[in-house]
């Protein structure tokens, strides 16, 4: 999982976060148990341990919005580590404009 963009993982996360959400839904609207298993944990491992910036602007951004998203939520692992994405990109782009 983790030679994947930082984009397709939160991609990825998100697609099966919302699919799980609507098959609970959907049984709790017919009226049956909403037990499905949670597919989506691999992913939450994999953005909870992640040690690479961010590759670009709008990759950045989708990084801080999870940790928005998640510090509204409650304190999770992930936090600190779409933080560090988002800054490490911040950083080298920096660099990268002020280099002579």
């Amino acid at each position: 999982m983790t030679t994947l963009s930082l984009t397709a993982v939160l991609l990825r996360y998100r697609a099966e976060m919302f699919t799980q959400l609507a098959n609970s839904l959907e049984a709790d609207e017919r009226g049956e148990k909403a037990d499905h298993p949670v597919t989506y944990w691999p992913l939450i491992e994999t953005i909870e341990k992640w040690s690479r910036p961010a590759e670009s602007l709008p990759e950045a951004i989708d990084a801080l919005k999870l940790a928005i998203e998640d510090y509204e939520m409650g304190d999770t692992p992930r936090i600190p580590a779409m933080m560090k994405a988002a800054f490490g990109w911040m950083e080298a782009e920096y660099k990268r404009r002020t280099a002579v």
